[in-house]
């Protein structure tokens, strides 16, 4: 059988993304610059302003599409075949939409959603009708990843909860993202959120914590020999609307940090959050549909033998 073909296709428009007024706090990206100067000395090997950007073009080239390279080197040596990796919104103008000639080359599609809310990226009505020609493949596989929506509130003091809670310096107080992958779920009908940005548990050797894994949901075994998932600092609930239980299956829940400081998530009674969801083939619907993290295709986060696991699962997936 020949090996599936993956395209990572990120829904940012990268001309609003890099454009963002620096100086303001709220729903935007570090600079390199900004980056650098938080985690010194560990990225002083991109400080040379001839050769490293040191804006927010910078941070997205130089450390989030760079976290992304091991998850392509580890699909492609898997598949045989290379990985794709496509921006919505490039440099330059037209808008790379998801439509049936692009979709047509196809078998994984993997919507990693890191575009902020304020950017406005919404999938339009011809999107979301090629998303649904694409499943009714058998053979197509959707992953649908937004990251975490910190801050919704505009309660200063609930957000000051919130960032306690996640204590990480390089996120500001408030930052939605994920505004392409919500529009795209709830124009195929499944309305799930990403909600919060929750601190996830470690291990007592610094690993993350292990993930609680419905295996008799798991039909596919995507999670066979997966243990663990990441320890980025903000990971979000995947909110799944009452009226979709019946139609989405949790696959794997996630700990929270139990020594972080309170979060409203928390006060409520949760020791976990939703961390895969998977919508089975119904109806018209032949292939297969996950939500999960968008950090899950990093490797910058720890768990990666783990995840190397599940990507490989992934890529052998039948």
């Amino acid at each position: 059988m020949p090996g599936r073909r993956f395209a990572l296709y990120f829904s940012w428009n990268r001309p609003k993304e890099i454009g963002a007024e620096l100086g303001k706090l709220e729903n935007r990206y570090s600079t390199l610059f900004e980056f650098r100067r938080a985690i010194w000395p560990l990225y002083e090997w991109a400080s040379n302003p001839a050769n490293y950007n040191q804006d927010i073009s910078g941070f997205l080239d130089h450390v989030v599409l760079f976290d992304f390279q091991h998850f392509s080197d580890v699909v492609s040596e898997a598949t045989g075949k290379p990985v794709s990796l496509i921006q919505r919104g490039g440099d330059a103008p037209p808008v790379q939409e998801l439509d049936e000639d692009f979709l047509k080359d196809i078998d994984t599609l993997i919507v990693v959603s890191l575009d902020h809310f304020e950017t406005g990226q919404r999938a339009t009505q011809g999107e979301i009708e090629a998303i649904r020609h694409f499943l009714e493949r058998e053979e197509a596989c959707l992953l649908i990843s937004p990251q975490h929506d910190v801050g919704a509130s505009e309660d200063l003091a609930a957000r000051e909860v919130e960032f306690q809670h996640h204590g990480d310096r390089l996120v500001p107080a408030q930052q939605r993202i994920g505004g392409f992958a919500r529009s795209l779920l709830a124009g195929l009908g499944f309305n799930i959120e990403n909600h919060f940005g929750l601190s996830p548990a470690k291990s007592k050797d610094n690993s993350p914590a292990p993930l609680q894994i419905f295996s008799d949901y798991d039909e596919l075994k995507i999670l066979e020999g997966v243990t663990t998932f990441n320890l980025h600092p903000h990971l979000p609930h995947y909110h799944i609307p009452d009226r979709l239980y019946k139609s989405v299956r949790i696959l794997a829940r996630q700990l929270i940090n139990p020594a972080a400081p309170k979060h409203p998530f928390v006060d409520a009674g949760n020791t976990y959050f939703n961390a895969l969801l998977w919508i089975p083939p119904t109806g018209t619907q032949a292939g297969n549909l996950f939500v999960c993290d968008a950090t899950l295709w990093s490797s910058a986060f720890g768990g990666v033998k783990s995840l190397e696991v599940f990507w490989q699962n992934l890529a052998h997936l039948k």
